[in-house]
């Protein structure tokens, strides 16, 4: 894990070694790497209402990408099945029911349970990448 000194009289040799770190190819590359975490959990939760297994084989991580919020990643059903039904439309019927169907979640479990291995890697990756800065 990342190891802080802070000697409160060199706060300024602290904001030069942080500036030093380079956020818009490290944070891309967290989530790069913490992605298939989520991505395994999707899946393996779809496989339970799967009819022809397009939705759960469709899931994939998109392109991280930068907001005004900071860098992202989405992690969902992409393309159409064989009938030319929307994967992520098929998602949102099981994640929030229908008319005919009640709601049987399957991102929202599989975000709360990846939480914590999605942070565990991230900070994995951070680690590595700055192992031999001196903060």
């Amino acid at each position: 894990m990342g190891r802080f000194d802070v000697n409160v009289g060199d706060i300024d040799g602290l904001m030069k070694d942080l500036s030093a770190l380079d956020f818009a190819r490290l944070a891309p590359k967290m989530l790069e790497e913490a992605a298939p975490i989520l991505q395994g959990n999707i899946v393996r939760r779809s496989a339970a209402h799967k009819e022809s297994g397009d939705m759960a084989s469709s899931v994939q991580p998109k392109k991280v990408t930068r907001g005004t919020d900071g860098y992202r990643v989405s992690v969902r059903p992409t393309g159409k099945d064989k009938k030319g039904v929307r994967n992520m439309e098929k998602m949102c019927y099981l994640e929030y029911g229908t008319a005919r169907q009640g709601a049987t979640p399957v991102m929202g479990p599989a975000v709360d349970e990846s939480e914590n291995p999605v942070l565990e890697k991230m900070q994995e990756v951070f680690d590595r990448e700055t192992e031999n800065l001196k903060i």
